[in-house]
């Protein structure tokens, strides 16, 4: 990851090795630089060849040093001994008055820096070492320099010099150890930090994968979640939208077993109707249930209408524990409402525990708010699909017996001739093959015929003639309908008029006796009676031997 490109970057640069090689390294290539200036006026101007010699190998080892590949410690002690080297040169050449002091003072600082503390202290001890050494042999006679114009000098400027070495050194050293400490310090303080950005970076990483993890679970979900929606959208036959239900969610999801149980019309059992396994269908054959509010997590959540998550099944209370599904660890169920009524419950179940997450409720809510319409209008479908069918049937019932009653008032045929139409009790079937015969069918019922005969001097039926008289008995069928509704329709308004005016006609008068001849002759004169008898009974016991009030009207 981009994040962790930083911190790489430094750790990499600190592999390649320690501050101390890169700086000999520089100090090496510097001092060749420099050194092939110093080199020449010093060769040019040594007395002794054998100074010459000295000079030109010193800076023969520099070179050799820097282009061949040597350890560390061997190239830090090469150059460390350089300085020193030169500074007994120096004293062999032009005694203590020369500039040995500052090769002894390089060689402590070189050793200090390069070497460490101890090699300051054992650099500063063999500086002190040469200066003593020299000057005794100096003073004693024993060694004179090679330069003629050189002095001695006395034992006061050696002790000076030994002195003054011996300060600078310590100071330089005490200044050196400082400035490694504060930087070995400032080292220490970096990787520190380093340790701490690389925790804090794998910590980062460790919740970002986390994060990444649980957003992709997110989004196969509702990836998941869209396309069961979607599929089972279509679906309008309640068995076959239970069962891919069931099993776009078990494919789509990857759980163990899922199942859907419906709830019975006085709400206290929760049946199962579609599983995803074959243990669940055999379940489903044998009718199981669950009692709601006490049976199982199914049982809870149909009663409390609310979902509910097991972790892990072995701890829940409310788990119901069988045989069929062993491999059970964790468990969600969440009720299917519609129109705030619970009607079944989506139980979804897992082979991992803890496999389902309390922020992904409301994911799988929907989802089944989604089954729970889609559940709702199938079952609204079926039940239209059915009142349909019964309407169906009655109206086809009622369109039978209302011909059969109409044909019984009527002629049942008309005959169609050269000498014109007339009615017919019945119409003779002629036996031949010009004869065609067409039903004339309203609402699936056969209310009658059509029977056409072609003449002797013409061919059979064609296609298109047959196509013809069948859409004319279409039409037929729908003409006689209408007149028949018309008819009775407007017999309907006749007797509701006649009503009327009787009842019109008997609240003309207040008297009783008036009232009664009234009714009975309107009723009789309305319905075209023979005789109509309006009779009044008494509401009192005591009246009941008494002979009731009759009038009659014929």
């Amino acid at each position: 990851m981009s994040i962790s490109q930083p911190v790489q970057t430094i750790s990499s640069t600190k592999d390649k090795g320690n501050w101390q090689e890169d700086f000999l390294q520089r100090i090496l290539i510097i001092s060749a630089i420099f050194g092939l200036f110093a080199l020449i006026p010093a060769v040019m101007s040594a007395d002794e060849i054998i100074l010459q010699g000295v000079y030109i190998g010193v800076y023969t080892i520099l070179v050799a040093s820097i282009l061949i590949r040597i350890p560390y410690k061997i190239k830090a002690g090469i150059f460390v001994t350089l300085p020193l080297i030169l500074g007994i040169g120096s004293l062999s050449e032009v005694g203590i008055r020369g500039d040995c002091i500052f090769w002894l003072l390089a060689h402590v600082a070189i050793s200090a820096l390069l070497i460490g503390y101890q090699g300051g202290v054992i650099s500063i001890m063999v500086s002190e070492i040469v200066i003593g050494v020299s000057g005794f042999l100096m003073l004693n006679g024993y060694f004179t320099p090679t330069d003629p114009r050189s002095l001695e000098g006395t034992l006061a400027n050696w002790i000076t010099s030994a002195v003054s070495q011996l300060m600078i050194s310590l100071v330089v050293m005490l200044g050196i150890r400082m400035l490694q400490a504060g930087f070995d310090q400032a080292r220490s303080d970096i990787e520190e930090m380093l340790e701490t950005v690389r925790d804090s970076q794998a910590g980062l990483e460790e919740r970002v994968e986390e994060r990444t993890q649980e957003l992709a679970r997110k989004t196969n979900q509702m990836t998941a979640s869209t396309i069961v929606a979607h599929q089972t959208a279509s679906i309008q036959d309640m068995t076959t939208l239970l069962n891919s239900t069931v099993d776009l969610i078990a494919k789509q999801f990857g759980y163990y077993y899922v199942s859907i149980f419906l709830i019975n019309p006085r709400g206290d059992y929760a049946t199962l109707q579609a599983a995803s396994s074959e243990a669940g269908k055999q379940l489903v054959d044998r009718g199981f249930n669950l009692r709601g509010g006490t049976e199982g997590i199914v049982g809870f959540v149909a009663a409390e209408k609310r979902p509910r998550i097991a972790l892990d099944v072995g701890e829940d209370a409310f788990y119901f524990d069988s045989p069929e599904f062993p491999d059970t660890r964790s468990e969600l169920a969440l009720p299917l409402i519609v129109r705030n009524n619970v009607i079944g419950v989506l139980d979804m179940q897992s082979t991992v525990a803890q496999d389902f997450h309390f922020d992904e409720i409301d994911m799988f809510q929907t989802l089944a708010d989604q089954i729970a319409i889609a559940i709702d209008n199938a079952r609204l479908l079926t039940e239209s699909q059915l009142i349909i069918s019964q309407l169906e049937i009655i109206s086809n019932e009622n369109t039978r017996r209302n011909w059969l009653l109409e044909t019984s008032l009527k002629k049942p045929a008309f005959h169609y001739s050269a000498v014109g139409v007339r009615a017919v009790d019945e119409v003779p079937e002629p036996k031949s093959d010009k004869v065609l015969n067409i039903p004339l069918v309203l609402q699936d019922q056969k209310i009658g015929k059509i029977s056409l005969h072609r003449k002797d001097e013409f061919q059979t039926w064609t296609d298109q003639e047959e196509s013809v008289a069948k859409e004319v008995a279409i039409q037929t069928a729908l003409a006689l309908e209408n007149i028949r509704i018309v008819e009775r329709t407007r017999q309907q308004a006749n007797r509701e008029q006649e009503l009327a005016n009787v009842t019109a006609r008997v609240r003309e008068t207040l008297d009783l006796d008036t009232v009664l001849r009234t009714s009975a002759r309107e009723i009789q004169r309305a319905l075209n009676l023979e005789e109509a008898e309006v009779r009044l009974f008494p509401k009192r016991k005591s009246d009941v031997e008494e002979e009731p009030q009759e009038v009659t009207s014929s």
